[in-house]
């Protein structure tokens, strides 16, 4: 293995961690770890094992810019039922020591950084700010230099099959083996389900039954919710009501009809999204070695670093990923739009930032939730806004949920009893920054202070700008409980 990364998962036989069992809803029943184990180890089995379709659901944001103006942004999510998902995990367990050992191979274990267990100088892994700080030390250092950053379009949407397989092919010795082929074709010609339109089918939406008022009140996805019931229907009911059994229910089945895209969101996903760029991180990063730059990737986000004396024109970087994407599929692009340019120099002997081009990084280098300008080190906007949404909707759903359980009580009830000093300290633990999947238990203001104490030596503004999260959290909390009580209490209108 490479230095500088985590051991690899290669076993000879793979034990599941404990986010490699699902209990969310899907169409089969709850499987004890052992048999999944059992499953997922077994070539022979999947070989021959059928793959359920995908549940899909649209996760949807804001995006705002430096300008106040938010464009609504959807991605389309696809989770895979549990005896799925385990075969999945088991063989991103498979390629991942392949990959690293490839990367290793290439000399560019530095560049695909997102998804991966990387090693820093202290022994710890490396997580965002890490990597922003080795971007913007090495943005100080060169001074006078180029920064390009760049965002692939509909990335997951547009991975073309072909290369998926000529480069598993590669991890695998050249040979891909039956259950390798057949995991390979169930993430390309995907089945999906639309979650929205099952659940309405099943009429899991329906209040009115139970004998108890309670139970009258609660929709049936709660009641199986409360009964920690995960499968959505059996076998039977799957193939009338879900694939078309029944003459009066048209199939809800949706095929992947094209020879590109893969689903975002099973456990392989990252990892191929990862090694389909192997080629392209090659050619780039010797590009960007020659010239004495930096080349990163994050999945789908791009950041290169070149000394502007290398370079002809602030748009060479820009133009040479362009250029060598096109080589890499038919549907896979970088647009303009996806493109921001800026110029960093020194003026009497301070750095300064000037943005050329895009809509993005317009008052300095915006890279994974930080900006910087050759002075002073910030929390991008947009990482605030959304942090703050967050903790804005934990809020309002706790206290939404906390009135409908107690209304019966009464609003003066509510009021007096309403955990509010507990809730403030839960919405504030629990509205992390969203960037690493190891650090889900940070809150924003943790993540803010591990952020301040890493980027020493940088001028840093984030205590000016994450001050008003405890002062509001209070506030918040008790406008969100009113609001609550006008809407579901006793006194309202229901």
């Amino acid at each position: 293995m490479p230095s500088g990364v985590a051991a690899s998962t290669r076993t000879s036989y793979w034990k599941m961690r404990d986010k490699d069992e699902k209990r969310y809803f899907h169409f089969d029943r709850k499987v004890s770890r052992k048999n999944l184990e059992s499953l997922a180890n077994s070539p022979d089995l999947v070989a021959k094992h059928s793959f359920y379709p995908l549940l899909s659901f649209k996760e949807e944001w804001i995006r705002y810019r430096g300008d106040g103006v938010g464009k609504k942004k959807s991605r389309p999510i696809r989770y895979a039922s549990r005896k799925d998902a385990a075969i999945y995990a088991r063989y991103r367990a498979i390629l991942l020591p392949c990959y690293e050992e490839e990367l290793s191979k290439r000399e560019i274990s530095d560049v695909p950084i997102a998804y991966r267990k990387i090693i820093g100088p202290s022994g710890a892994g490396k997580n965002n700010i890490d990597f922003a700080v080795d971007v913007f030390r090495f943005v100080q250092k060169a001074g006078n230099c180029v920064a390009t950053v760049v965002d692939i379009s509909s990335y997951f949407d547009s991975l073309d099959h072909g290369i998926i397989e000529k480069n598993w092919k590669l991890l695998m010795g050249g040979v891909l083996p039956a259950d390798h082929n057949k995991v390979l074709k169930s993430l390309t010609n995907y089945v999906t389900v639309d979650s929205k339109k099952l659940f309405e089918r099943l009429e899991l939406y329906k209040k009115g039954e139970g004998a108890s008022k309670v139970e009258r009140r609660m929709r049936r996805i709660d009641r199986l919710r409360s009964l920690r019931h995960v499968q959505l229907l059996s076998p039977k009911d799957f193939r009338a009501k879900v694939c078309g059994g029944d003459p009066n229910l048209p199939s809800l089945l949706q095929k992947n009809p094209f020879k590109y895209g893969i689903p975002q969101g099973t456990p392989i996903s990252d990892l191929i999204a990862n090694f389909y760029l192997l080629d392209f991180d090659t050619v780039v990063s010797a590009w960007v070695s020659e010239r004495s730059g930096i080349y990163r990737r994050y999945s789908d986000d791009i950041v290169v670093i070149v000394p502007i004396e290398n370079v002809k024109s602030p748009h060479d970087v820009a133009d040479c990923l362009k250029k060598e994407i096109i080589n890499h599929g038919p549907k896979i692009k970088i647009q303009d739009k996806k493109v921001a340019v800026g110029i960093f120099t020194i003026i009497s002997g301070q750095q300064s930032y000037k943005h050329c081009f895009g809509m993005a990084s317009k008052n300095g280098l915006e890279y994974l939730g930080f900006e910087f300008n050759g002075l002073v080190v910030k929390i991008k906007d947009a990482t605030l806004s959304n942090a703050w949404r967050r903790l804005k909707r934990r809020s309002y759903g706790f206290a939404k949920r906390y009135v409908r359980q107690y209304r019966q009580k009464g609003d003066d009830w509510i009021s007096i009893n309403y955990p509010s000093e507990m809730l403030e300290i839960k919405i504030l633990k629990k509205v992390t920054a969203g960037q690493d999947v190891g650090f889900k238990s940070w809150t924003f203001i943790r993540y803010v202070r591990q952020a301040s104490v890493k980027f020493i030596g940088f001028d840093r503004d984030f205590s000016h700008q994450i001050k008003r999260y405890r002062r509001m959290a209070g506030k918040l909390i008790k406008m969100d409980l009113n609001k609550a009580l006008e809407k579901y209490g006793n006194n309202s209108e229901r």
